[in-house]
């Protein structure tokens, strides 16, 4: 039996996880202003690419991790257990695959940019960032908040003490920051969590398909949005060069420091809404998405208030030579508000299993995104602020599509 959530105060765990992803966020922060005092735009460009193929990796999971994830939030032992081994089982054969496709694509010089050894480092640490990944939403299914704290403090502090190498090194430095946070994150969840450790080999394709009854179509509803900031940055690299991927680098900042707090509170509130509503206790998960929305819309307030008052002079100190993208995370921000606020809308399609309308809005938005930036280009008007005004028409059409979904759906969610 459930026990009942009190909202009226909430778990000390829950608090101290999001003040751990805030602080996590601040040295993000850090460390992005590093990289961008210490490699030149280029450089910055190329980490950009290696960052893309990390999430190229992330698409290849085909919604093994989207539907472990909510079979561990039911927290079936038996079940979790064959989870965790299909998709440990299913990396190491990525990860062989990604080999073979560095050897072809350095063979065929497909991406000039990156070097062989850039490649294979990419794809590695793109597999290992994957069974991160894996491991978080393990522990968060399972409701392990301050596991996670502990994996999450441990493995940025690692990354904190080797930020000097980026001063040292340059380029490879700041790589090794990069690259040092999923290992530690996966080895020391290892050695503190051995019932969370792989116990074999499974490859079994009856239950691979009941994995993806759960996630298959989340993630191609996922992997739609991906895709297209695939296509946007390689858009970006073929059309104005690396150079302007750089000068695009605080938009990527600013975003992955905006979705910190909203994924995190997902994190609080999916296993608790996805358990509540499989058990039937409707009243505790209304309570749920209640304060699932109350908690993102004064997140909004204040994250438009900093930004509004904070981000110019910040950047106009710490690198001003950025100071070209202020005004594109100005553009994004009403989109990236937006999306924000369709995320309970998210959980409850999760919960009732409703999840084709997802995958819909998804595909027709990525239909309408790659159709707009292709428009763009042949009118000759491919700059970067039409591609980040393009990102807040995007989520303009994501949050109305939703709301219409809810109103659909609405009468369905009790039955």
């Amino acid at each position: 039996m459930l026990k009942r959530f009190s909202y009226h105060r909430i778990n000390k765990v829950n608090y101290y996880y999001i003040i751990v992803n805030i602080g996590l966020s601040v040295f993000a922060f850090l460390r992005s202003f590093v990289f961008m005092r210490v490699l030149d735009l280029k450089e910055l460009g190329i980490i950009s690419l290696v960052q893309t193929i990390f999430m190229l990796i992330g698409m290849l999971q085909i919604g093994l991790l989207n539907g472990g994830y909510r079979i561990v939030s039911l927290g079936k032992t038996c079940e979790i257990e064959k989870t965790n081994n299909t998709i440990f089982s299913y990396s190491g054969l990525l990860l062989l695959v990604g080999i073979l496709f560095c050897f072809v694509f350095s063979h065929l010089q497909l991406i000039k940019d990156l070097s062989f050894v850039l490649l294979i480092i990419s794809v590695f640490f793109g597999v290992l960032t994957l069974l991160s990944n894996w491991y978080l939403n393990m522990l968060i299914g399972e409701q392990k908040l301050e596991e996670v704290n502990i994996s999450n403090v441990a493995s940025y502090l690692f990354s904190a003490l080797m930020l000097p190498l980026a001063f040292l090194f340059g380029f490879w430095g700041a790589m090794s920051v990069i690259m040092i946070q999923p290992f530690v994150f996966v080895g020391l969840g290892f050695l503190r969590n051995k019932e969370l450790r792989p116990t074999g080999i499974y490859f079994d394709k009856e239950y691979i398909r009941y994995i993806l009854s759960f996630g298959f179509i989340p993630f191609l509803g996922g992997i739609f949005t991906m895709l297209y900031l695939q296509v946007e940055r390689w858009s970006i690299d073929g059309f104005l060069g690396v150079e302007a991927l750089g000068c695009f680098y605080l938009v990527f900042l600013y975003v992955s420091l905006f979705q910190l707090v909203p994924n995190s509170l997902n994190s609080i509130f999916f296993p608790k809404g996805v358990k509540s509503y499989s058990e039937k206790q409707y009243d505790a998960f209304r309570r749920v998405i209640k304060y699932y929305y109350l908690s993102i819309i004064a997140y909004n307030v204040l994250i438009i208030l900093g930004t509004m008052f904070f981000l110019e002079p910040v950047v106009a100190l710490l690198f001003p030579k950025h100071l070209v993208g202020v005004s594109f995370v100005y553009i994004i921000l009403p989109g990236l508000v937006l999306l924000s606020l369709v995320d309970p809308i998210g959980l409850i399609l999760n919960s009732t299993v409703i999840l084709r309308p997802m995958l819909i809005v998804s595909l027709l938005n990525f239909a309408f995104c790659v159709i707009a930036l292709f428009i763009i280009n042949s009118l000759g008007n491919f700059t970067l602020q039409n591609v980040a005004i393009l990102r807040t028409v995007s989520g303009i059409f994501v949050f109305v599509a939703y709301i219409l979904v809810f109103i659909i759906i609405k009468r369905k969610i009790y039955k």
